[in-house]
């Protein structure tokens, strides 16, 4: 408050106005004051000099009253008088100044008024004159001698204003000192007055500042009456309201935000200047962008760089929505912009909405081919069976050794017919679960053996060769976890596979590897390879990377052995480049290692691991993946183990809750 800006300036008004005040007091007195003596000092003199006039009129001899009273003037009353006639000046006061062109000035002056006193009709005549040689100014009152009604002479008087201006001098003196006074005893009223009105102000100020920084929790002091008062009042009801809605504006703004990024599609929205005001992370995942390629990347940037900004633009000219397709990097991105417009219908910016339809484009892709596929193959033998009923249920077979041979071929397209029906469905009971899926220790080395066996005729066939890379001797290779059926499952699988998509002269390998925990099976082939929109979509159920179908085959295989893989707790992916052929790998763990962590399955299986297998229906996968034991559509509160030689059911609680623990404080140690 010392420093106020409104006290100080209250202050300086106060003087100011004092100042002010004098000032123009003195000027205006100075100005009335003195025509108001002239007056007075007319009125004064007008008497005497009347007088001596009327004591002189008709006679040239002076009586001793006259003489005395113009003698004594200047003595008594401070002026001199002056008695002119025609011939001059008869008698006078006696001047005294320090130069003669004083005195011969002041007579001039004199006998002025005589002349313009005979000139006038007027009895008393005064004026104001400065006189040079002679300081200050002089009244000049004149009245006219008569003689038988006739002016013939002038009686005049010559008053110095020196007095009067000294009294006019101390007047305002008087004055200015009496203002310095009112001054000084109105500045301690004046500041207590500025400071109760500059308070409340202050106090309004600091929170219109707090406001202003965002600051809602000042208020003002509101106990003054009045104006101020009111002021202060709605200046807290103001602050009140901004925070009630600041609060609610970030409520709706964090609620904005987060249903914007659990939006998976992404979504911009501009200003009617094409300027982002809002979006989410989804669009960069869209887009493919991700990692360095987000360093430094705005929204504004990205729209302009990849040319969306075009039609934002267009949607927002048109009024219409834009509803475009965009390829980028392999991907398929529908893109739908639609104007935003006002209360008023006025187009105020536009929000695009982009969603990936790359896996939905694939998806119908795979699902049109697959029914394509589906139909030929199932039309293929049909076609090939109704050809060759027909001709038999018309008797147009006569020999037996052709009966025969048709009987062949419609058993040999039935079998194949039902073979594409037993993948549908055993695919369908894989992922449903339906499927119960042994899984016991097994030796590999006897399996592999007969797998190049019994393909390195097909091998031959199509000019192929086949080969088993193995890093240790086959029969030394431990004993595996799973379901040995299965995995000769998978391997056929990989191997016809191989053999379909390899060239001729290709190369076909078996590789065996250790792999810490797991033995690696690689099935590599020397094929074209696949391509890197392909790869991760593989294993795609009816998923065909050839599209014009030039191989056989339904597209379930893979999708049929990756399922196994993954109900038994193995591992089945593929590395690939294009040209350089491709690797299917499948990582089936030791029996060791599972009988090792789970200390409640190695009690069970205490004896050889050949003589007993492990079934578990409706466990829950998290929990039967690390055992590589299936998952069925059973309740899975509880679980059942069975062997070959017995069975037993086991509480949930008791058995696989301590599995499962033993699993976890393993993972923990690891």
């Amino acid at each position: 408050m010392k420093n106020s800006f409104l006290v100080r300036r209250f202050f300086i008004l106060l003087v100011v106005a004092v100042i002010l005040w004098t000032a123009l007091t003195a000027v205006f007195y100075s100005f009335i004051a003195q025509p108001v003596f002239t007056r007075i000092k007319v009125k004064e003199i007008t008497p005497r000099i009347d007088v001596i006039s009327r004591r002189v009129a008709g006679t040239t001899r002076y009586d001793p009253f006259v003489s005395e009273t113009v003698s004594m003037s200047y003595a008594l009353f401070g002026n001199w008088i002056f008695l002119v006639d025609q011939q001059g000046i008869k008698l006078h006061t006696e001047i005294k100044f320090e130069s003669e062109q004083a005195r011969d000035a002041l007579l001039k002056h004199v006998y002025e008024s005589h002349l313009q006193m005979l000139d006038s009709d007027e009895e008393v005549k005064s004026r104001i004159e400065r006189v040079p040689d002679i300081k200050g100014s002089l009244i000049f009152v004149a009245v006219p001698i008569r003689a038988e009604g006739f002016r013939y002479g002038t009686v005049v008087a010559v008053h110095p204003m020196q007095e009067m201006n000294a009294s006019i001098l101390s007047l305002n003196l008087a004055l200015l000192f009496s203002s310095l006074v009112v001054l000084l005893i109105m500045t301690v009223p004046v500041l207590i007055a500025a400071f109760r009105i500059v308070r409340p102000l202050q106090s309004i100020r600091n929170v219109a500042i707090a406001i202003s920084a965002g600051d809602f929790t000042q208020r003002a002091d509101d106990k003054e009456a009045g104006e101020i008062g009111d002021l202060s009042r709605a200046m807290n009801r103001l602050s009140s309201q901004l925070s009630q809605a600041f609060s609610d504006l970030r409520v709706e703004r964090n609620r904005l935000r987060q249903i914007l990024d659990g939006i998976q599609e992404g979504i911009i929205a501009t200003d009617r200047n094409g300027l982002v005001t809002h979006s989410n992370t989804a669009v960069w995942s869209v887009f493919g962008i991700k990692g360095p390629d987000l360093r430094g990347l705005s929204p504004d940037g990205f729209l302009r760089t990849s040319r969306l900004d075009n039609f934002f633009s267009q949607a927002m000219e048109t009024c219409k929505t834009t509803h475009v397709v965009i390829s980028k990097d392999h991907r398929q991105i529908d893109c739908i912009i639609t104007p935003l417009e006002t209360d008023q219908h006025i187009v105020d910016g536009a929000v695009g909405l982009f969603r990936d339809i790359t896996e939905t484009e694939r998806l119908e892709m795979t699902r049109r081919d697959y029914i394509a596929n589906v139909s030929h193959e199932l039309r293929t033998p049909l076609t090939a069976m109704r050809g060759l009923l027909e001709p038999l249920s018309e008797g147009m077979v006569k020999s037996d050794s052709d009966r025969q041979r048709y009987y062949e071929i419609l058993m040999r397209e039935t079998h194949r017919l039902s073979r594409l029906i037993n993948d549908m469905l055993e695919l369908s009971r894989i992922q449903t679960g339906e499927a119960i899926i042994k899984q016991q220790a097994f030796t590999i080395d006897r399996m592999l053996s007969d797998l190049i066996f019994r393909f390195q005729l097909a091998a031959e066939e199509s000019n192929l060769t086949l080969s088993l890379e193995n890093e240790q001797p086959l029969n030394e290779i431990p004993s595996l976890w799973g379901n040995p059926d299965r995995v000769e499952q998978i391997l056929v699988i990989l191997l016809d596979n191989a053999i379909k998509y390899t060239p001729e002269e290709g190369k076909i390998v078996i590789k065996v590897r250790d792999q810490e925990q797991h033995l690696a099976i690689i099935v590599h082939n020397s094929g074209p390879g696949i391509k890197g929109e392909d790869i991760d979509h593989v294993f795609d159920r009816f998923f065909k990377a050839d599209r014009a179908h030039a191989q056989p085959g339904t597209g379930l295989g893979l999708s049929i052995a990756k399922e196994l893989a993954v109900h038994m707790g193995h591992d089945l992916d593929v590395h690939s480049e294009p040209g350089q052929g491709a690797d299917f790998r499948l990582l089936i763990p030791y029996a060791d290692t599972i009988m090792n962590s789970q200390q409640n399955l190695k009690e069970v299986f205490s004896c050889t691991p050949d003589d007993h297998e492990l079934v578990i229906n409706g466990i829950d996968e998290d929990i039967i993946n690390p055992a590589g034991v299936s998952e069925s559509e059973h309740s899975s509160d509880q679980a059942i183990i069975s062997t070959e030689t017995d069975t037993k059911d086991l509480s949930l609680s008791d058995t696989i809750k301590s599995l499962f623990k033993n699993k976890s404080s393993n993972d923990e140690q690891d």
